[in-house]
């Protein structure tokens, strides 16, 4: 007697809070969904991410420390929108994230700021590991691209560290990017030489040196008179990696030329008048 008493008392529970368990049940179904499907998200995002950067060829620390982010950073919003699906009011919960969020931006400031800079230097990319650049007058091949700061390695094999946002900030001169280059002479000689016979020798002088690209006629003109001489241009096309050599090659030939044909090479002079009192 007393167990069918017992199994009517349950039956009329379940008739009286049927709906309510039945609510908690699909509330939390759809939380374990929200969750499963979050994590997967999070997890192809944080996939995706980390082949981009790899593929562009980023600094393994910057890759692992971005794609660890962003999938902690989908998780979070993720547990969120689980708790929000059980019922627990998560406008407090936002806040507090909110606020910790602030906290650490405010203590942290310099570095965040080199951080998003080191993200918007991954994403548009100026210059990348191995090019020869000038950065804040700073001139070096890039060593590496890290999370806040970025390394340059300069002529004289010194390794300059230089923060992220001070980079994005700076006027950057990418010598590497484009596969050609123009080398820019001026040369100067002195006004009793005759303006036909320098052009005639500074293109001799183009004729001998190797590594000129043919595609592109080198220019040579006047350009300036200036208050001790006439400064001319040699302005000859090469490919990047042939820039420093023909550099070298093409200023030797032309100083021989123009010593072969007795063209003078001005040079600072001074006249000194000394007076002497009796």
């Amino acid at each position: 007697m007393d167990f069918e008493n017992i199994l009517k008392q349950i039956v009329t529970l379940i008739d009286k809070y049927d709906g309510v368990v039945i609510g908690y049940i699909v509330h939390f179904c759809f939380a374990i969904i929200i969750f499963v499907v979050g994590r997967i998200i999070a997890k192809f995002i944080s996939r995706q991410l980390k082949r981009i950067l790899i593929n562009r060829q980023v600094d393994p620390t910057v890759v692992k420390f971005v794609s660890a982010l962003s999938y902690y950073a989908i998780i979070i919003m993720t547990l969120v929108a689980v708790l929000g699906q059980l019922g627990v009011q998560t406008a407090s919960i936002v806040a507090v994230i909110g606020a910790a969020g602030l906290a650490v931006g405010l203590a942290l400031q310099g570095s965040l700021s080199n951080f998003a800079a080191g993200v918007i230097l991954i994403i548009f990319r100026p210059f990348k590991v191995g090019e020869t650049v000038v950065i804040n007058n700073q001139r070096g091949v890039i060593d590496s691209i890290q999370i806040f700061s970025t390394s340059i390695v300069t002529p004289t094999n010194e390794v300059v560290v230089i923060p992220n946002g001070q980079v994005v900030s700076a006027n950057i001169i990418n010598y590497s990017r484009l596969p050609e280059r123009r080398l820019d002479l001026v040369i100067n000689v002195g006004y009793n030489s005759d303006i036909q016979k320098v052009y005639q020798v500074l293109n001799q002088a183009v004729n001998q040196t190797s590594n000129i690209l043919t595609t592109k006629k080198p220019i040579i003109r006047l350009d300036v008179l200036d208050a001790s001489s006439m400064n001319f241009n040699v302005l000859v096309w090469t490919l990047n990696e042939n820039y420093g050599a023909l550099k070298a090659e093409l200023l030797e030939n032309i100083k021989n030329a123009l010593t072969e044909n007795n063209i003078n090479i001005p040079y600072p002079t001074m006249d000194v008048n000394v007076t002497t009192n009796h």
